[in-house]
């Protein structure tokens, strides 16, 4: 993706594992931001069921000075294959795009952090961001 021009839509796939990505309290970057974008939309849909290990791991999505600013903490196994993760739950079929996830001013990565106690063992989530820049020079690309 290059700066200028008008809206583009980009999209990361990231798989949760106990030892990396699903590890409890860690942050994952899923689009890097420079400059100033603005996002149209950042959605995201499960593939892939989320699991846990032991006592409840929760996942929330935001930027790097808000970890939680686009889609608040949710219990992770309520994460569902085949539905649309938005305002703290999993949604089936369809979803109206929440305000905390649509056209937001941002010059901080995207990020989602497993939270709660314990770790995401296994899934797949595919994020989606739909972004024109703002500022000369302003990129969002997959982490």
């Amino acid at each position: 993706a290059s700066s200028g021009g008008g809206p583009k839509l980009i999209t990361k796939t990231i798989t949760y594992t106990a030892g990396g990505t699903g590890a409890n309290g860690t942050t994952t970057n899923i689009f890097v931001v420079t400059g100033e974008i603005i996002a149209v939309y950042v959605m995201a849909f499960c593939t892939t069921d989320l699991t846990q290990s032991g006592a409840t791991p929760s996942l929330v999505m935001g930027v790097t000075g808000d970890i939680d600013d686009f889609v608040a903490t949710t219990i992770a196994t309520n994460i569902d294959a085949g539905q649309f993760w938005a305002s703290g739950a999993s949604i089936p079929n369809l979803v109206a795009i929440p305000a905390a996830m649509k056209d937001i001013v941002t010059t901080d990565n995207i990020t989602c952090t497993v939270t709660g106690s314990n770790n995401i063992t296994a899934g797949v989530i595919r994020y989606d961001l739909y972004w024109p820049p703002l500022s000369p020079g302003g990129l969002a690309v997959p982490a």
